[in-house]
């Protein structure tokens, strides 16, 4: 399978400000939905570790690179992200990874 066509998985670390909690989560819910509905998302789950529940997850899988790159084009995410940056006590961490 070429580059472009494999699957991109991501996991993205989310440390949400404790006084803003309920904001963050309805953010991130509201983005998240919102992707489920793009042909390219295959799944998106918001979890939050067992052992440190100040820090939640993203978990995502998208059909390719290019789907990936036009779910961020979407301005309900360019958007959603300009809103989360007060949300956040700091700026998420994102890490690609690709399928083995």
């Amino acid at each position: 399978m070429s580059e472009p066509d494999r699957p991109l998985f991501l996991v993205v670390t989310i440390k949400p400000r404790s006084d803003r909690m309920k904001e963050a989560e309805a953010q991130l819910q509201s983005m998240r939905r919102n992707s489920l509905t793009e042909p390219g998302c295959v799944f998106m789950h918001l979890a939050q570790p067992q052992d440190d529940p100040d820090t939640w997850v993203m978990l995502e899988m998208f059909r390719s690179r290019a789907a990936w790159d036009e779910h961020m084009r979407q301005p309900y995410n360019v958007e959603g992200n300009i809103i989360l940056q007060d949300l956040l006590r700091e700026p998420s961490d994102l890490r690609l990874l690709d399928e083995k």
